[in-house]
């Protein structure tokens, strides 16, 4: 094979890779994040977990939700968890939001009782107010 042929293969062989890797980066984008209440926290979502230390399921959410009554905690593509299946209502150890807006947290449904804001990149444990008390959750100050 001639220089001048070596180079076309070449280039065909890069330009035929490169799209392979964008359908692929593509792909893989696509089934990482298929989006809220998956089981998977990922950027611009609010993560309740089960237990302390954000572990455990996670309850992912990027929208309001005015009552956790119904909601579950759930394994990432349907993995094993530690709290899979049991309601998120009153059942929340531990939190992260990596969200770009502050969460505001209320003990009961549609914004009552106590309530707690996590700001933006924040994650910890739930204080003793807070702890398996947690019944709703809002992007905004709900009152």
């Amino acid at each position: 094979m001639g220089i001048r042929a070596g180079k076309r293969f070449a280039g065909a062989a890069l330009a035929v890779a490169t799209a392979a890797g964008i359908a692929l980066g593509t792909a893989g984008q696509a089934a990482a994040d298929t989006g809220e209440k998956d089981g998977g926290l990922w950027s611009g979502e609010f993560g309740l977990f089960y237990n302390s230390g954000q572990t455990g399921c996670v309850f992912d959410l990027r929208y309001v939700d005015t009552n956790f009554s119904g909601d579950v905690f759930k394994g990432y593509l349907g993995e094993a968890c530690a709290g899979k299946g049991q309601t998120v209502n009153d059942n929340t150890a531990s939190y992260w939001n990596i969200d770009t807006y502050t969460w505001w947290v209320y003990t009961d449904a549609n914004a009552g009782g106590v309530e707690g804001s996590v700001p933006t990149d924040y994650f910890g444990n739930a204080t003793s107010n807070f702890k398996n008390e947690i019944s709703s959750a809002y992007w905004y100050k709900a009152r």
